[in-house]
């Protein structure tokens, strides 16, 4: 076998540029033909717009040497120059508005996952889990709105709804990401926000063999300061690809593999998801026994002032976490002629990742509330924030283990075949599926009697708190007396165990076409099949110790306090903003099994519930496009229009069980309870919807250095899948007098949910001055309707009650009727200082800077909703930006990265929640020792930036993350 000589294309993408081997594409842009910057004048004029239009970090792209003709080659990326370079160039070839990260080589991009990589795009934030970036919003739309491919199939998911978490793709092992912001008629369709896609390398394409091993030490200060922890943790990668011609035609080869093993630490304070409203202020806060309210008239014990808002508990959580996760990556590609290719590729995936949680709790915090300091009151703190109150309450010690375990599998097969010079054929067939599982064991111990205590936030995100007379770290304080119902309890749960796969077949036809406007024509199809299930809330509690060998439930709470005692799990809680440093700690499993004897529980087997889903949504599309080229007097033009049909089709499987329901008598509560040894039923629901959805993109090159962008496009954004699921939940109308009337507040969902839908349009001003220097100036407007954000309706459903079929209306999603508007514009700029003498020749700055407004009304849905502003699109951040400075000469590399995003809204159950706005800071230096050694080293969130919430204002916080810098240290082997 002979190895096949270097020949490297980059791999095709839907809107990126590409040709076959020896024909031109229709839609590529012309050559390169930017000028050198000479005059003082023009390199002062690019140099201002380089920094006052925040440049985008646009994508540490990467394919491509400056284009000969209509060819784009790929540019390997080894500097952050030539990355920029291939960033500039991946742009101005694609026939839609993208930005993008594309390199040729695996493991080029800078960062740790694809989530951050995605985060330097712009318009692209991301929310931040454990440290680092995970679900993503395209410009202003909430993760579920964009739609993620991964070599451009569908991917599965394991969360709740549809958005993905890209920390299972490691970025060592992925050599490309891409961000469609407009959108044509071959796109998969489902993202009404954009389509992200990932991508792998194509070995004969890339056309060399590589092997490349990576090790990485990891240092985590605030996992450091964990007992028994030195905050050291590793990731390591291996690849290689090759090609070769052989008999039967060229092949190649390309394989890899990343093993992560540290932890994901994180010091946490939280309150209860609901927040009040109270004007109630109690006379002697370390005794009453009343909770606040929001009365006219004062109580007996208390008085009447200013509106404060405040919430039922409050909780200061140390976790010990561990995180391991594996990836293998890999793809085969045949041509065994120069008119046929066939790749196979896949991915496996796993993580385990582990949480011991220690917290100290304020149970009862709306109990003896005397506040101290209101926000609004003579002070900058935002209205009704209860800054500081006195209060008594019950505390507890609350410890728990969660271990989460998920797995990805993906891949697929695809043939392309060109059997003459004008028609080219392919197929796609895919599989993804992803699983995750998620296991609770939890205990607690709770103080002798309620303690007396003042909470102060107005010097900190995290409150200090003086208890009275009660010292936090002694273990003998947390011995309750006699047992009562969850004083003591002990929890094992399988809190989740979802299932998702999704199956495809895909075929295209393109046929180049000889006329002067029409270049060629396009058409096809695609078939997937989608299935999800969910079985939750598998529980096996115990709420009070159950004697056993001779030992009475006080008996056992108390050899449990005495021989489950532990030492704290950290030195430096929150960094020491907070006086709440340490408090007594018990072993988790000391505890449960002294409670129970033993071990853990039996899961239940075989037992349903309303929560669980099975859903099956099939998907048929079709479209037709055509892209052409023409002359406007001197201007050439091109682009492609097209239109594609959307057949969806859904089935919904629930569970509904038999309920007992005792209606409003004489003023007493109402109530609905599950009737005693009755099965559960199990029930269908269907629904399904048709769209067109057209589209047309549009390039004039008005200069050699500057090009116009336009597109309008009608897009959908589909449902999060388990709002789809038909299982009754019954809630209680406790003022309801009928049957019908006390089931009315039960919960369903809706198969028949539509997907929002969106007309868009899109215009993009891009300035291409040479190969170093580019800017450009986006904007968009977007109408929207069907969202299901929000949106409820009455449902008709039935249930079998007090031994009857009962029809009744049940609280479900619904699509708004409202048409709501989202707009925005991005500047984003790319500029190498080449022209400077020396040393100063080696800088160069990329930013990114993105405005978005929307009218979206997200009303409050708790009892704060009269006081409060209705919250927008979930993941809206009216601000976003991000900015890089780097150096670099021919073995050294430095780089400063900074990403900003304003407030968004991110809702959880209850009181809407908010997201504060935050900033973060990376450093990263290479060096090349040889052609075959580099050594790394990255600085993290080297600020120590938190995520912190808040609820009905700024300073109302309802949760602060603490994840502390993470250091990264290692050395890359490249043969």
């Amino acid at each position: 076998m002979a190895r096949r000589p270097t020949q490297r294309r980059l791999s095709r993408s839907p809107g990126v540029s590409t040709t076959a081997e020896g024909r031109t594409s229709a839609r590529q842009t012309r050559k390169w033909k930017g000028k050198p910057m000479k005059s003082t004048f023009y390199r002062s004029l690019l140099l201002s717009a380089a920094i006052i239009l925040p440049a985008q970090a646009l994508a540490q792209t990467a394919p491509a040497n400056p284009p000969a003709d209509d060819t784009i080659d790929a540019i390997v990326v080894t500097s952050a120059r030539a990355t920029q370079r291939s960033s500039i160039e991946t742009k101005r070839t694609a026939s839609v508005i993208v930005d993008g990260i594309v390199n040729d080589e695996i493991g080029a991009l800078p960062d740790n996952s694809v989530g951050d990589t995605l985060e330097r795009i712009t318009g692209v934030t991301a929310d931040r889990f454990k440290g680092n970036a995970n679900e993503l919003s395209v410009r202003g739309l909430g993760p579920a709105l964009s739609f993620s491919t991964f070599n451009g199939r569908e991917v599965s998911t394991a969360g709740p709804d549809r958005s993905v978490a890209f920390q299972q793709f490691p970025s060592e092992l992925v050599n490309g990401v891409l961000v469609y912001k407009s959108q044509q008629a071959d796109f998969l369709d489902g993202g009404i926000a954009g389509v992200i896609e990932l991508k792998s390398i194509r070995p004969i394409d890339y056309g060399k063999r590589r092997i490349q091993m990576e090790v990485r030490g990891a240092y985590l200060p605030k996992d450091d300061d964990i007992r028994g922890h030195n905050g050291l943790g590793y990731r390591g990668n291996v690849s290689y690809t090759d090609s070769f011609d052989t008999k039967f035609g060229a092949m190649g080869v390309s394989l890899g593999y990343q093993r992560l093993d540290q932890a994901t630490p994180e010091d946490y304070y939280i309150t209860n998801s609901a927040f009040v409203p109270c004007t109630t202020y109690a006379a002697a806060p370390g005794t009453s026994t009343a909770n606040c309210s929001n009365a006219t008239t004062a109580p007996t014990g208390s008085t009447v002032g200013p509106r404060y808002f405040a919430t039922s508990s409050r909780t200061f959580q140390s976790k010990v976490t561990d995180e391991k996760r594996e990836a293998l990556m890999g793809t085969f590609q045949w041509k065994p002629t120069s008119n046929l290719d066939i790749s196979l590729d896949g991915q496996y995936s796993t993580r385990k990742s582990g949480e011991y949680r220690n917290q100290l709790s304020i149970t009862e915090g709306l109990r003896g509330i005397q506040p101290l300091i209101v926000g609004g009151q003579s002070n900058d703190f935002s209205d009704g924030a209860l800054m500081k109150y006195s209060g008594n309450s019950n505390l507890e010690i609350q410890v728990e283990d969660r271990q989460r375990n998920e797995k990805y599998i993906g891949g697929g097969g695809n043939v392309t075949w060109t059997p003459t010079d004008r028609l080219t054929i392919s197929g796609d067939l895919s599989y993804s599926q992803s699983h995750r599982t998620e296991l609770q064991k939890a205990t607690n111990m709770r103080s002798k009697a309620r303690v007396a205590y003042t909470l102060d936030a107005t010097t900190d995100e995290v409150p200090s708190v003086a208890f009275t007379g009660f010292d936090i770290a002694d273990p003998s304080n947390f011995l309750f007396g006699t047992p009562v119902s969850n004083s003591n309890y002990a929890r094992y749960r399988q809190v989740t165990d979802r299932f998702d796969k999704i199956g495809a077949v895909r075929g295209d036809v393109t046929y180049e076409l000889e006329g002067s406007f029409f270049q060629s024509i396009k058409f096809g199809g695609r078939l997937s099949d989608h299935r999800r299930t969910q079985d939750a809330n598998n529980n096996s509690d115990l709420a009070i110790p159950v004697a056993y060998d001779g030992r009475t439930p006080t008996q056992l709470v108390a050899d449990a306090n005495a021989n489950c005692r532990v030492p704290f799990s950290t030195s430096n809680f929150m960094d020491g903003k907070t006086n709440v440093k340490s408090w007594a700690l018990f072993d988790n499993d000391c505890l449960f099994k002294t409670y129970t004897g033993k071990d853990s529980f039996a899961l239940p087997t075989n037992a349903p519930g309303p929560e669980d889903s099975n859903i099956r949504e099939r998907i048929s599309t079709a479209y037709v496009m055509t892209n052409f080229r023409t002359q406007l007097g001197d201007t050439p033009v091109s682009g492609n229009a097209g239109v594609r049909y959307v057949r969806t089709r859904v089935l919904s499987k629930g569970f509904r069980g038999e309920v007992t329901v005792t209606p409003s008598i004489g003023g007493a509560a109402a109530t609905v309870v599950r009737t005693p040894g009755t099965p559960l039923q199990e029930i269908e629901g269907t629904g399904g919807y048709e769209y067109f959805l057209p589209s047309a993109n549009v390039a004039f090159d008005l200069t050699d250095v500057v090009k116009l962008r336009l597109a309008a496009y009608k897009a959908l954004s589909r449902s999060g899948i388990e709002d789809f699921n038909v299982g009754i939940t019954p809630v209680a109308d406790t003022t309801a007098t009928t049957v019908q009337g006390v089931l009315a507040n039960s919960t369903t969902g809706n198969p028949n949910l539509k997907p929002i839908r969106g007309w868009n349009l899109d215009a993009s001003l891009e300035f291409y001055v040479n190969r170093d220097t580019s800017f450009a100036i986006a904007t968009y407007y977007k109408w929207l309707k069907g969202a299901s954000f929000d949106a409820q309706e009455p449902r008709e459903t039935s249930i079998v009650a007090n031994g009857g079929l009962v029809t009744f209306n049940a609280v479900a999603p619904a699509n708004d009727p409202e048409t709501r508007e989202l707009y925005g514009v991005e500047f984003s700029g790319n500029h190498a200082f080449t022209y400077l003498p020396g040393f100063l020749s080696g800088f160069g700055v990329q930013g990114s800077f993105a405005i978005t407004e929307a009218n979206f009304e997200i009303p409050d849905p708790s009892t704060v909703s009269p006081y409060t502003d209705a919250a927008n699109l979930n993941g809206l951040s009216k601000y976003t930006g991000s900015g890089s400075v780097y150096w670099e000469n021919d073995k050294l590399s430095l780089r400063a990265s900074y990403r900003y995003r304003s407030s968004y809204f991110k809702p959880n159950s209850s009181t809407n929640r908010n997201a504060k706005g935050s900033g973060y800071l990376n450093l990263s230096a290479s060096y090349d020792l040889t052609k075959q050694v580099q050594l790394k080293l990255q600085a993290l969130n080297v600020t120590s930036t938190r995520d912190v919430m808040y609820k009905t204002g700024e300073d109302s916080i309802t949760e602060v993350s603490d994840n502390g810098p993470q250091i990264y240290f290692g050395v890359r082997l490249r043969f």
